[in-house]
């Protein structure tokens, strides 16, 4: 996933308060040099002064930021802890400064200014003057840090804007127009990029190749498995003999390449517009719903389990023959598990009683359209937690 701000580098950050500490004294100087109301040729003091300051105190800063990072490693926050946590690192910040601020008067009282500390009203205006530098030095050091995370925020959210532009130009947008055939499919992700995806691959004269996939996770790693598997299927799908062997490929390569747990469930699917037999294997995934034009409905759950599990597990092919009017609702998980404010699930059983009451003339993107306001009107409100993809392959009725 892409990251939200640097990692922390304490070279880095010491390097920045090498640079910034001297600016950062310019400031204090002219302010602590104004209260004092002495002539121009007497700045240089007091920015020395500032300069021992500016940098002890973020030295002090910094060696806390560190340790912070260290004690940090292998820890997770509580969330419920947050705004405690926040309250504990200010004050720890502000500890470190004061002391900080301790060590650059004694390191003042035998340089540059002797007997800087030599009386308590000494004492006590330093600590009041020690507080407003620190608190302000922390504001501006605080100020740099969030300034850095803004930007490389923004640069993240460029870059999965980039991701997200480019695989929307996978996922194809013009269906193939066929006499006997009508095809048509949506993707919905909860993120910048999805996980889900679909592909609709010519094979032959009259042949096409159906594809509805979800990869676990979410984000980027999802949509790069993602990625790789439609990519996959274009290479294999003239090569092929038949969909179980290219499921059986893409399961091997996933279990070669993929990272321990990560897999997806896997719909693939063979039309012959000659034959209108529809060849299909399920690994794993949401059983699509064969809606007959005589209101027969049937599962299609011929197949096995989920790629990139294991590569001995054996993929069976199921078939079916179609008919004019009849309708096949394929699906993601993200549609049929969107759950409302009262936790209820939209459910398979909604999905393909919603899909079976459409007009069966319908247009698929019309009968797509249809299902996800009804998913809507279901959420009422409430935003979905997964990618959504849908397809809705239709046969057309025999001209009369």
């Amino acid at each position: 996933m892409a990251r939200s701000s640097k990692p922390y580098s304490p070279l880095r950050s010491l390097w920045n308060l090498a640079w910034r500490a001297p600016l950062m004294a310019v400031p204090f100087a002219a302010f602590f040099h104004f209260l004092q109301g002495l002539p121009a040729r007497y700045f240089g003091q007091f920015y020395a002064i500032a300069l021992v300051f500016s940098y002890t105190i973020g030295l002090g800063i910094w060696l806390t930021g560190f340790l912070d990072q260290r004690a940090a490693r292998g820890r997770t926050l509580d969330a419920k802890a947050g705004g405690r946590g926040v309250i504990l690192v200010i004050l720890r910040y502000m500890g470190a400064s004061l002391l900080s601020m301790l060590v650059a008067s004694l390191i003042l009282h035998f340089t540059l200014l002797p007997g800087m500390l030599g009386n308590w009203r000494s004492v006590t205006i330093l600590l009041i003057y020690g507080i407003l530098f620190s608190s302000l030095f922390m504001g501006i050091s605080f100020a740099f840090t969030f300034y850095e995370h803004a930007i490389a925020r923004a640069r993240s959210e460029e870059e999965l804007n980039l991701a997200r532009r480019i695989q929307r130009q996978f996922l194809i947008s013009n269906f193939p127009q066929r006499p006997g055939l009508e095809v048509h499919a949506v993707n919905v992700s909860s993120k910048e990029v999805s996980g889900d995806f679909y592909d609709v691959v010519p094979v032959g004269e009259a042949g096409h190749l159906l594809c509805i996939a979800d990869v676990s996770g979410k984000g980027v790693p999802a949509a790069l498995l993602g990625s790789m598997l439609q990519a996959s299927l274009r290479t294999q799908a003239p090569l092929a003999t038949g969909v179980a062997q290219i499921v059986a490929n893409i399961n091997r390569l996933v279990c070669d390449i993929s990272p321990a747990g990560q897999f997806a469930t896997l719909f693939l699917g063979h039309v012959d517009e000659v034959t209108m037999r529809f060849s299909y294997v399920n690994a794993g995934h949401n059983p699509p719903v064969l809606l007959g034009a005589d209101g027969s409905r049937r599962l299609l759950e011929e197949g096995g389990t989920v790629v990139g599990v294991s590569e001995l597990v054996p993929y069976a092919e199921g078939a079916v023959t179609l008919a004019p009017g009849d309708r096949v609702v394929f699906y993601t998980d993200g549609l049929s598990e969107g759950m409302n404010a009262r936790r209820e699930m939209y459910g398979d059983d909604r999905v393909a009683e919603f899909a079976a009451g459409l007009p069966a003339r319908q247009d698929p993107r019309e009968q797509i359209d249809a299902i996800l306001a009804d998913l809507t009107r279901f959420l009422a409100g409430v935003e979905p937690q997964d990618d959504i993809t849908l397809m809705v392959l239709r046969v057309r009725e025999v001209a009369s």
